[in-house]
This record gives structure tokens, sequence and C-alpha cells, in this order.
């Protein structure tokens, strides 16, 4: 509402299912899991698709929150799932990255701020999640990501796949962070160079390739160096970045502001009046996540492209 970013509606997202179950029969898939929605996605996606795909939503209550998601990841790692594809932002696939575990995790970019997840035609992403769920190409190619772990009075009490930023708001509120002169650090996990949000200020002054393992650690205050910031689609703005420095894996940031909320991957989640300990740690603890065009790159050099891959047998996944 604040910003021009585009937005992929219903209608698009079953286009885009579409395409990835295409894309999934094409590798010899022939079991496809789901968490149902209330404009019935997947279902829609299906109708009219002819292949040999049976395709059967999770048995679980759905109540249309988040927490369906995290209990769908949890759900689908506990049955043995082989790939788990995504479609959302950062906000989405942090709830799966909570309950994922092991599985490797496609990212298909349909949110506002799309840092973690790639933007990418679903019908590659199908090939690439029929590929790896086969175990055609390496199940190196699915890599282990860094993490943020929000640790409150010694307990894991969130994590962040991008950032935590630490805001002089008074309360939650909307959620999204939209003034930045209420921002008084962040604590980064990425900072890759054309990502938009938050992170993109980090990327602005210590840019780091996603597999680099480090991350930052940034305050900010009226007093010190201009760093512009893409905070969301055509959406400039400017901060002021006191000092700041490199955080690796294992590293703790000690936040001492109260009373202060908490934002994850660009939404407040989080508020503290007084007391009690809060930590920022950065782990290689992040779900395994899957490049699209490296495993499109492997499988074309072995020639696992070059016509469908077929029926793979009784134990397909």
């Amino acid at each position: 509402m604040v910003a021009p970013a585009s937005a992929f509606d219903n209608n698009e997202k079953v286009k885009i299912v579409r395409r990835v179950l295409a894309g999934l029969a094409f590798t010899g898939i022939r079991r496809v899991r789901f968490l149902p929605d209330s404009y019935q996605i997947v279902g829609r996606a299906a109708d009219g698709l002819h292949s040999d795909v049976e395709i059967e939503p999770l048995q679980l209550a759905v109540h249309f929150t988040v927490e369906d998601t995290v209990r769908a990841a949890g759900l689908l790692a506990e049955s043995g799932a082989a790939c788990i594809v995504t479609l959302g932002g950062d906000g989405t696939n942090r709830a799966v990255a909570k309950a994922c575990g092991d599985v490797p995790l496609i990212a298909i970019a349909t949110g506002t701020n799309n840092v973690f997840p790639q933007m990418v035609d679903g019908t590659l992403a199908g090939i690439a999640a029929g590929l790896i769920a086969c175990g055609h190409v390496p199940s190196t190619l699915a890599r282990r990501t860094k993490r943020l772990e929000i640790w409150l009075d010694g307990e894991l009490a969130d994590i962040a796949l991008v950032d935590v930023a630490i805001s002089q708001h008074p309360f939650i509120g909307t959620r999204a962070i939209w003034d930045l002169s209420t921002l008084h650090e962040l604590v980064l996990a990425r900072t890759e160079p054309g990502c938009i949000g938050l992170s993109s200020i980090g990327a602005h002054l210590c840019p780091l390739a996603r597999e680099d393992e480090r991350g930052l650690h940034i305050h900010l205050g009226d007093q010190g160096q201009p760093v512009s910031a893409i905070l969301a689609p055509g959406m400039i703005r400017t901060v002021r970045v006191q000092r700041w420095r490199a955080l690796r894996c294992g590293d703790a940031v000690e936040i001492a502001l109260r009373p202060c909320t908490v934002a994850v991957d660009g939404e407040r989640e989080l508020h503290l009046e007084r007391g009690g300990s809060l930590e920022v740690r950065l782990t290689g603890r992040g779900p395994r996540l899957v490049d699209v065009r490296e495993v499109l790159w492997h499988a074309a050099r072995a020639g696992l492209l070059r016509s469908p891959i077929g029926a793979q047998g009784e134990d397909d996944r």
C-alpha cells in the first residue's frame, strides 16, 4: 500500500503451480502433497492437467494463518518428503524454515521483498524439484543456508532468514517497517547486491555473496554516514550508519536497547518493555536451499534433459 510493488494474485499463483506440476511430471514424480488454502490454488492448478501425478492435500486442520505453513512443513518433513516447493516471499519461507528440517527447499519468489526466494519460472522450479527428489542430481546442490536466531532469556524465541531489526517503535502495529528513523540496529544474514529490503543497507556497506558464511551487525544513528536503503520496490531512502562489523557463524549480538521492538525479515514480531536478555546469533542452521539454475546446469551437462526422464518405479517421491 505504500510502495509500487508488483503483486502476484491468486490466479497468477494457480498458473505458477500448474507449471510446477508440469515440471514435476516431466521428471517422473508421481506423488505431490500440498497445504490447502482458501482459494484452492493447487486444486485449480491440477484441474485438467493431464499427467500421472497423484495430488493430495495434507491431512491437517487448516486455519489460514502462518501457523498452517509451519505445521505443514513439519508434517512434510516427518512423512519423508524429498523436496518442498514454496510460493511466497521472505516471510513465507521463514515459516517453512521453522519446521522443514533437512528437506531441500525450492523457493519461488512471489512476495514483496524477495531476498531469500528465487525469481524463476514454475516449470523450471518443478523440473529442479523433481531432479532433486528423484536423486538424479547430487544432494550437495541443496546447500545449507544461514539463519539468525533470536534468544530471549536463554530460550530460542524466533528465527530470521535475512534480517533482524531492532526498532524504537513503541508497539508492533501493522508489522512492516517503513519508518527508518525508528531503527536502532540491524543484524543481517544476507547482504547481496541487487536485493530489496533492509539487507540492502548491508549490501551497500559490505557486499557478500549468498554462499559467504559471514553476516553484518549495523548500528544506526543521526550522526552516522549516509547510506542508501532500497526499502521496497520503488522506495529508496537514506539512513545514517554510525558503525558496523562483520559477523561469522556462531557470533552473537547482545541487544541492550529497552524498550524495543524486534522485527524479523521485515515484520515486527516481538516487543520488550524492560529487563531480560536479548541476543541475536548468526548460525549455519538455516534450511537447505536449492538454486534452480544450478540444478538445471548440472542436469543439462549430464544429458538428463534431452528427453522426458519417465517413470522411476515404485519408490517415486
